[in-house]
């Protein structure tokens, strides 16, 4: 990724950037935006007043609001963050390109329907750009594992089982009642983006759903063809009381061996030799050898550092992000044809 070595000399462009949704992830972005850049972050939006009278009294240098237009019709941002719950995301991205804002960063689920996200889609100009927080495709342990998978170290691959778990959820979900998806919409989708990524898959064989605690699926199971005619078995739950923290695995098997990768690894066995290993049968490789040189941004996972980078980048050198709305269109058609199929 040429957007870590160097980032240095873009990161200090002089944008304005805007945070709507004020929580979790709306903090830990600005708090990686400001840390990049400081001062990079000029204003934020959220609709609790308590929020806004707290967060204002502990930072400085940023302007509150508790209501997005009064910020557009006071502030000029160059950059939106929307980090609100996701049944709020198409009217704010509405407002943002209809305002326009050049670039806006939409955390995932980008919108509840893949329809939702064609309609963003057809209103973009084409001098704006939507780039949705589907960070695991800037894990690098993930990237490597799609570089070695093109240079064919496994030969044909056969078979491809995944999957993506967590415990977070351990009762009903009302933000997923509301809008009738859950593990799958919210979790899952990283690992279905991974998939149509590093594999191109382009068919719903199966689906299962499991609703374990409400109205909507805790557990996904699937079953998922490539353009290649390979399998791909995966799951998804965020109710599994085993992972303390998320963990997304893949392993693919092929006619000379085995790859298996996480956001923590990547562990390869081969039959014979090859010189994308080094002319070695065995890898295995770990996040202190992947993330040498990324900046020291200590608040989460390095990949979420990245794709803030990577956005920063885009924007010096006028390239599309990997993770756009238009590149991701398919991962959210693939979520809907999911939750179509899904015998319950």
């Amino acid at each position: 990724m040429p957007e870590v070595g160097d980032y240095e000399q873009y990161v200090h462009q002089d944008l304005r950037s805007a945070i709507v949704g004020f929580g979790k992830m709306g903090i830990l972005h600005s708090g990686i935006l400001n840390m990049l850049a400081p001062g990079l972050v000029k204003a934020a939006v959220d609709r609790s007043r308590l929020m806004k009278i707290g967060a204002s009294r502990l930072i400085k240098g940023v302007n509150f609001y508790n209501d997005l237009d009064k910020m557009l019709r006071k502030e000029t941002p160059d950059i939106v963050y929307v980090t609100t719950p996701v049944q709020f995301h198409k009217d704010i991205v509405d407002m943002l390109l209809k305002t326009n804002v050049k670039y806006v960063f939409l955390e995932k689920p980008p919108t509840v329907t893949h329809q939702q996200l064609v309609s963003l889609v057809e209103e973009m100009r084409t001098d704006q750009t939507v780039m949705v927080g589907l960070q695991k495709r800037y894990a690098l342990p993930f990237r490597h594992a799609k570089m070695l998978l093109s240079d064919g170290i496994l030969g044909e691959i056969t078979k491809v089982s995944a999957y993506i778990r967590s415990a977070d959820m351990q009762g009903p979900v009302s933000r997923s009642q509301t809008i009738g998806r859950g593990a799958l919409l919210d979790l899952g989708i990283h690992l279905v983006d991974l998939l149509l990524w590093i594999f191109d898959v382009c068919a719903v064989e199966a689906s299962i759903c499991h609703k374990i605690y409400g109205t909507t699926d805790d557990r996904f199971e699937m079953q998922l063809r490539t353009t290649k005619n390979v399998e791909v078995t995966a799951d998804v739950t965020w109710s599994d009381n085993e992972y303390r923290w998320p963990e997304t695995r893949l392993e693919i098997s092929g006619t000379r061996g085995v790859l298996r990768a996480t956001e923590d690894y990547v562990r390869v066995e081969l039959t014979e030799k090859h010189i994308s290993l080094g002319n070695e049968t065995r890898l295995a490789l770990y996040k202190p050898h992947y993330y040498q040189g990324v900046p020291p941004v200590n608040l989460a996972d390095p990949e979420y550092t990245l794709e803030n980078l990577h956005l920063l980048f885009c924007i010096f050198s006028g390239t599309e992000p990997l993770t756009s709305l238009r590149n991701v269109s398919s991962t959210m058609n693939i979520i809907d044809e999911l939750y179509a199929k899904a015998i319950q």
